[in-house]
């Protein structure tokens, strides 16, 4: 007879209920780990398309800021402080040369631009579009450079320092702090000989009325480069941004050899300029207009400028998101995020 006990196999695992509250916490923590992934995913790209907004308005508040705070710039005196000035280039009413007038601005009312557009800012392309206003500056470019010797006559050669970037063909600004002239290099290479010509003979466009430039300038005078840069909206013409608006600048003559019109900022939907008009010439705005009330362009002395930028990418916001510009509601169509960027620039060189 035997005293030993049968051995007893114990069960070993998991039970089917223990695998599956198993399971069910395993799931439950991806699952709070996918949402806190996707929600930091989606906080960081909202918070990437704030920053882009803020930063695009950053840029335009300079660029276009800089150019209208220089509109109209003639030298020591600005262009509503008494300085005469007096354009020789062929056709000086011309829109690309009209430095007499140092901004215009187009708004599109439903019907038609107004005021109307030059053909040459018309026919550019892309084209303006009429969701935002066209801006025109006329301003110097880049540094001046002083005379380093008196004129003999009008129709002697300006004497400026050899090293001076001045190229046949630029278009000129000399002026002291009593006068100035528009003229057009005509000479091969005035910036390397430090002799400026201003002949009225040759091919040259639009050329030079005249060779007398009217005065003799003394020492006390310096030579600027002018352009003529136009700001407007049009659709982008960069990979992955079809459908999108931006902003685009237009800049004639282009001294740096760059292709025009340029795409400046990806995102821009609307552009809407505000004019301060100085109606009894103290030198500060009475009243701010809309740009087809603007009668006498050297009146304006500030701007209030509005821009609607959005972001690149959709689907950032929860819902659609309506916001207000210029005083109207818009209702987008889709979910991307819209920023409303505003400042104010004074055209200093209006100021009478």
């Amino acid at each position: 007879m035997s005293l030993r006990r049968p051995l007893r196999h114990r069960m070993r695992g998991m039970t089917l209920v223990e695998l599956m509250i198993g399971l069910t916490i395993g799931l439950f923590l991806v699952g709070i780990a996918g949402s806190l992934f996707l929600g930091s995913r989606l906080t960081f790209n909202a918070q990437s398309q704030v920053a882009r907004l803020q930063e695009g308005g950053r840029f335009v508040a300079e660029r276009l800021g800089t150019d209208l705070r220089m509109a109209g710039f003639r030298g020591c005196r600005g262009q509503g402080a008494g300085t005469t000035l007096t354009n020789l280039l062929r056709n000086p009413g011309n829109f690309q040369i009209d430095f007499a007038r140092g901004l215009q601005v187009s708004r599109h009312d439903g019907g038609a631009w107004q005021p109307a557009l030059d053909a040459s800012v018309s026919g550019l392309s892309p084209a303006p579009d009429r969701a935002g206003d066209v801006v025109t500056v006329r301003r110097t470019v880049g540094p001046g450079w002083a005379l380093t010797a008196a004129m003999v006559s009008g129709a002697s050669v300006v004497n400026v320092t050899p090293t001076s970037v001045i190229q046949r063909g630029d278009l000129l600004l000399l002026s002291d702090c009593s006068s100035a002239v528009v003229f057009q290099a005509s000479n091969a290479t005035p910036g390397g000989d430090g002799a400026i010509e201003h002949s009225a003979a040759g091919s040259l466009q639009p050329g030079n009325a005249q060779a007398d430039l009217g005065r003799v300038f003394l020492q006390d005078a310096v030579v600027h480069r002018l352009a003529t840069t136009t700001y407007y909206l049009a659709p982008s013409r960069r990979t992955g941004r079809a459908g999108m608006m931006a902003l685009w600048s237009n800049t004639a003559p282009a001294y740096d050899g760059s292709a025009q019109p340029q795409e400046l900022l990806t995102g821009v939907e609307r552009l809407s300029l505000r004019l301060g008009l100085d109606t009894n010439a103290d030198g500060t705005a009475e009243a701010f207009v809309a740009p087809a009330q603007v009668a006498d362009w050297l009146q304006v002395v500030s701007a209030e400028v509005a821009l609607l930028l959005v972001g690149a990418d959709d689907q950032v916001t929860t819902a659609v998101q309506p916001v207000m510009f210029d005083g109207v509601q818009i209702v987008p169509t889709d979910r991307r995020l819209r920023s409303v960027v505003s400042f104010s620039a004074s055209l200093r060189n209006s100021s009478r």
